[in-house]
């Protein structure tokens, strides 16, 4: 019997942290088309562009700067693999 799940695109593709564990789970999304794969990739790096340069400007993080970037590592890995696939 085939598992049947839902994935709200909405939420997915404006908050990809809420719904995907990693990027790469973005590029084997299948209810994804590849260009909003490349999008939700790219909304979710400048999320984490974003957070890293509060805390240079000195407001408060959460202190996850190794984290985030080997998070933009993984996240260029994913559009990196995606384009590969064409």
């Amino acid at each position: 019997m085939t598992d049947v799940r839902s994935l709200n695109r909405d939420v997915a593709k404006q908050r990809p942290a809420d719904t995907f564990a990693t990027p790469l789970e973005i590029v084997s999304e299948v209810l994804l088309t590849k260009g909003e794969k490349l999008a939700t990739l790219e909304r979710w790096r400048m999320s984490v562009l974003d957070e890293l340069k509060a805390s240079d400007e000195g407001m408060a993080s959460r202190g996850y700067s190794i984290a985030q970037l080997k998070l933009l590592e993984a996240i260029e890995a994913a559009k990196e693999a995606l384009h590969r696939t064409d």
